[in-house]
Formats: structure tokens, sequence, C-alpha cells
């Protein structure tokens, strides 16, 4: 291997090339559907890039671990340390509770390398609409980079000590297809763990690393063939982002095009003298610019981007220009004096670089994690906003004691109604049976019934019971709740209806139906909640920001949304087909009218998030759905 691999100012115009298409996919243009291929770009680029310095030092046994964690240290943490604080400032003073929380939670695993895991548990889908809210959305990138990191210099080694040159580019291109073959299986099993989770994209840094351990066998080529093939690698970049779209399969084999592109525009500027068409463009100097901006662009654009819409704001025409320079401005003042400064002038040893860079990173933004989760997102800056204080409006936070503790006859803690000396039914159900709880308890009240709930997240009725009986929860605790209620005449349930089908959630909801059928069969009276339909992220985020008179770009002031049909496999029709003498509470019928539903009562909320109602909210259904329906637990009997 030659001494050196010298500065490539084409390499800079590939990286402008990739944050482009990011920040304008961001930015809502449409010609660029697929623009989120650019973090792919990014990755095949720091694969090659880095494994090319370590396979170097490595023949020459000069790597140093210490030295390799330091330069990385270096590059990623005093820039996103300095984004970190200066978004906090307007996150504190214009996010809602439950974004803050969000968002000091992104901070302090974006810096523990493990914001694609929290995303992908919280949060599930990149593409989704309330996606848009979230300030650190965008880090998932750098978590899947650095967890990669934090494995491949051991492997390297590993293949440096056991195995010879040839062996070790078997090996590499072996784990390229390897990567490639699970990132389609899990492209095509689950797309929201292959989006977010290293295992899908491995391949893709991986291409990257191939490409450097091959870098000196590699033929250099004419300057003819140099521009046809690199005319083709920018095609494969250019065609996927401008014909991809959230809809599409990704990252799988759709992910793969774009990295082989990366991958030929790195190999055809590898010959000075006979440079790629394309990689002499690429050189052009504003590109040359921009790539060298790279990095706090990316970290800077999606934030700027999220307070813009934030607020109501289209993000298009001027507004989106005006964005666009601005979030040049920040990152032009990032990198000079942050990035730049960092990487040649503060140029500590790993100790010191620690104890004065990493450690009090560490410290400051735990330290701004810790104050905002302990205060729920401090939610009384909002006085308008009282439904929305969780300790005393939130099901989960009011009932904790009742909620997700998996217990069974706990009555002196959880129960609603009145309290007698005998239980008249007991109410089953996951998270929505724990919001219809105020609910119930106004028409148990109404009724004089005493009754127990006892609901958990995930538990509908019999949750996710496999045929081979494997449960996806502890299968105790379903059974025995269950066994609990059967002792008394009236059992009520509520639950997430529409997540379970044939089609999803196929065991829950076949051993729903069975279980129902056994229940009905020994004469118990069944009563089930049919919760509210759904409202959009957007649609609560605009009714919140209007109440709590936060100045606003739109003029939308009325917040009911279309009555959407059931998806026809509902469970609640089967079960009035097959199960005439249960009775159905349907919340709908009085919070919808002519094909709208209202998303507020006696100008509270009802909603705590887009499904789930606020204790509140579920008290004033209940008092108007006696006042409209009646109450229909008073022909109940013990």
């Amino acid at each position: 291997m030659k001494p050196n691999f010298s500065y490539r100012s084409d390499i800079d115009g590939i990286r402008a090339i990739a944050v482009i298409l990011v920040i304008l996919y961001h930015a809502n243009f449409r010609l660029l559907s697929g623009g989120f291929i650019g973090v792919d770009v990014f990755f095949v680029l720091s694969g090659f890039l880095i494994t090319l310095t370590i396979d170097k030092e490595m023949i020459t046994n000069s790597f140093s671990l210490k030295q390799f964690y330091l330069r990385r240290i270096r590059r990623i943490i005093p820039v996103l340390f300095f984004v970190m604080l200066i978004v906090t400032i307007p996150a504190c003073f214009f996010l809602f509770s439950n974004h803050l929380e969000t968002y000091s939670r992104t901070l302090i695993q974006t810096l523990l390398c493990t914001n694609n895991f929290y995303l992908w548990i919280n949060n599930g889908d990149y593409f989704a609409e309330n996606s848009d809210l979230i300030l650190f959305l965008h880090t998932w990138s750098l978590s899947v980079e650095e967890q990669f990191y934090f494995l491949w210099p051991f492997l390297l080694f590993l293949m440096h000590k056991k195995f010879s040159f040839q062996k070790r580019l078997i090996l590499i291109s072996f784990l390229v297809l390897l990567g490639i073959l699970l990132s389609v299986y899990f492209t095509n099993t689950n797309q929201t763990l292959a989006y977010f989770l290293l295992p899908a994209r491995i391949f893709e840094l991986l291409i990257g690393g191939c490409l450097a351990m091959f870098w000196e066998k590699l033929p250099s080529l004419s300057k003819t063939k140099n521009s046809i093939l690199s005319i083709i690698g920018l095609s494969l970049i250019i065609i996927p982002a401008v014909l991809l779209n959230k809809s599409s399969l990704f990252p799988g084999l759709n992910a793969l095009w774009p990295c082989l592109g990366t991958a030929l525009l790195i190999y055809t500027g590898k010959d000075y003298k006979n440079k790629g068409l394309v990689n002499l463009l690429l050189q052009n100097k504003v590109l040359v610019f921009l790539g060298l901006l790279s990095y706090s662009l990316y970290l800077w654009h999606w934030p700027v981007f999220v307070f813009v819409k934030y607020f109501g704001i289209s993000l298009d025409g001027g507004v989106r220009i005006g964005s666009l320079i601005f979030i040049l401005l920040l990152s032009y003042f990032s990198w000079y004096f942050i990035e730049q400064p960092f990487r040649t002038k503060y140029k500590y040893d790993f100790k010191k670089t620690v104890l004065v860079v990493l450690a009090p990173c560490f410290i400051v933004i735990t330290l701004i994690y810790a104050i905002i989760d302990t205060y729920d997102g401090f939610p009384n800056r909002f006085p308008e906003l009282t439904e929305f204080i969780p300790d005393t409006n939130h099901p989960n936070k009011i009932r904790k004691q009742c909620f997700d503790k998996f217990k069974i006859g706990n009555c002196e803690e959880c129960f609603l109604g009145i309290k007698k000396d005998t239980l008249d039914g007991v109410l089953l159900g996951d998270s929505f049976a724990n919001h219809t709880a105020a609910f119930l308890n106004v028409l148990a009240k109404d009724a004089g019934l005493y009754i127990h709930d006892s609901a958990a997240g995930g538990y509908p009725l019999m949750n996710s019971l496999n045929n081979d009986n494997s449960p996806k929860f502890p299968r105790k605790y379903a059974l025995d709740r269950l066994e609990y209620a059967e002792k008394f005449k009236n059992i009520f349930i509520a639950a997430s209806w529409e997540s379970l089908s044939e089609d999803n959630n196929k065991a829950t909801y076949l051993n729903t139906i069975k279980t129902l059928e056994r229940l009905v069969k020994t004469g118990k009276k069944i009563i089930i909640f049919e919760a509210l339909r759904t409202t959009t992220e957007i649609n609560l985020h605009r009714a919140k920001l209007v109440k709590a008179k936060i100045p606003v770009y739109f003029s939308q002031r009325e917040f009911s949304f279309i009555q959407y049909k059931r998806p026809k496999n509902y469970i609640i029709n089967e079960i009035k087909r097959k199960f005439p003498s249960i009775i159905i509470i349907n919340l709908n019928d009085v919070m919808c009218k002519d094909g709208k539903c209202e998303i507020d009562i006696n100008n509270t909320i009802v909603y705590r998030n887009p499904d789930h109602l606020n204790t509140s909210g579920a008290k004033f259904i209940g008092e108007k759905y006696i006042k409209i329906k009646g109450n229909p637990l008073k022909n109940l009997k013990p």
C-alpha cells in the first residue's frame, strides 16, 4: 500500500451530493422523493475512508485503538454537543411537554450511540407523520455508524492477525454478500428494524470497507473508462433519489444501487491523471465547500426544519429558501469555529480529550435529560393546556398503581364506581382499558356498581398466544387475570381493537374470539368498549398550539376530523355478528356526528396522544354518554 492516501477534493464533492440529497428531501422537494438515500452514500464513504486508514496502520503495525477513537471523538462530539446546546434553548421555550421529554431522551441516546434503538422501539417509523416533530430524529444514522466502529476495528485486527491478504479479501467479500442478504431479509420481514438498525445497514459500510481493502489491487483505468463508470455511478445515486419514495421497500436491494454508485465514484477518482468526468465535476469549488460543511449541514438542517413545521409554517417558497440559507450560515459557523479547531488546533491526547471534551459533554447532556425528564417536560409552561399535565391528567400517571403492575385482585387500590362488599365485575384490557377507566368510572357510579380493573400495555384479553402457545408477553398474567374475572358475572373489556385482525396479530385475534365464545357460553355478561377514532399527530398538535395561544401560521381553528371507516376485518364487527348478547359501548356515538369526530368537550381536548384519552377527556365523554345515550350498565346484575 502507498504510504499516503492524498486528499481528494472529489470525495468532498460526493459528500456534498449526499448531504444535498438529504436536505432537499427533508425540505419537501418533490423531485427528490428518495433523497434519503444520501445517508447510504455517507455510509459507504465513511466505511471506505476509515477502513483505508485502519488497514494501512495495521499493515505497518502502527494502529492504535486509542488513537482511532480519539479521532472519532474529535470528529463527532464537539460540533454535535454545540448543536445540542443551541437547539436546547428554543426547545425549552417552545416544545410541548411530551415533545420536550422525547427531545431530552434523544439527546442522551445520541451521545450513547443508541438513538437508532430508541427511535425504533419508541417511534417505530422514520417516515411516520409524528417523526416530523422529533428534533434529533436524524442522528439515528450517527448511532448506526458508531456502532459499526465499535466492532469493525476488532474484526479487522482479527483478520490481519489470522488471515493472509487473499483470505482477508475473500472474507470481506463474503461479509458484504451476507450483509446484503440480511438487509433484504429484514426489509421484507420488519422494515422498521431494517431502517434503523445496524444489521440491515452493515453491508453499506462494508462496501466502503471492501473497496478500501481491495484499493491497491484495483487496476487503473483509462480516462474514457473512468468517465463512463463515473456517469453510471452518479446515475445509480440520482435515479433512486428520484424514483424511490417513503413507501418503497428500504433499505434492502433499493439501498444497494446508491451504495454501488458511490463505490464507483470513489473508484473512478483513483488515478489522479485519469479521473472520470463526474469526478472532475465534483471538484467544483462550491461542491467541495459544501462537502467540507457536510457534517454540520447534516446536524443543523433537521432541527431547523422541525421548528419551522412546529409552528405550522409550510416549508415551501420563500420560507424554504430562507431556511436553507439559515442552515448554511449555521453550518459554516459551527464548521469554522467548532469543527476545524477541534480537528486541527485542540489536538489533546486521549486522556485529556476524555476529561476536557467527552466527559463534560456527557455530564451536561445527562443533566439536561435528567432535569427535563424528572419534571415531565415542564407542562406548566402552558397553563391553557392543563389536560396535558401528566401527574394530574394522564391515566398512566394517575393510575400508576394499577397500570402495568401485573396485579390482580388489588381492589383497594384499583376500583371504579362505588365501593361495596362484593365486586360487580372486572375491567380487563391494555392501555386503552387504562384510559377507559375514567369513562367507566362515571357510568359505574351512576349505576351503583363496584368494579375492579386490571390493565397492562399490550394485553387486550388473550395477548399474542401463538398457535404453539409461545407468548410474546408473560402468559401467566393474561391467564390469571382472565381466571380471576371469570369469578364474576360481568366482564368489561377495552382494547386497541383496530390493531387486531386476522392479518395483523392473528394469534391474539383468534384467541380473543375463542375466549369470548367460551365466556358467553358460560353465561358471562360481556361489555366491550369501542375506542374513539384515532386523530392525527399534526391535527392534535395544531389544536394544542391554538389553545395554548402560541402564534401560528395556519388558518385552521376547527380540529374535528373525518370519521374514517374501520377496516373490513374489524374485530368488533365480527363480535357483533357472532355474539349479539355482548354489549358494545361505542364512545364514537357521542363524539362523532355527520361523518366528523370532535377532539374536545367543554374546551378540553380529550386526547392525550392521537389514539389515547386523557383522564378528564374520558370523564367528560362518560358524562356526555349518559346524557345522550343513557347508562347501559343500569340493567346489569351483579
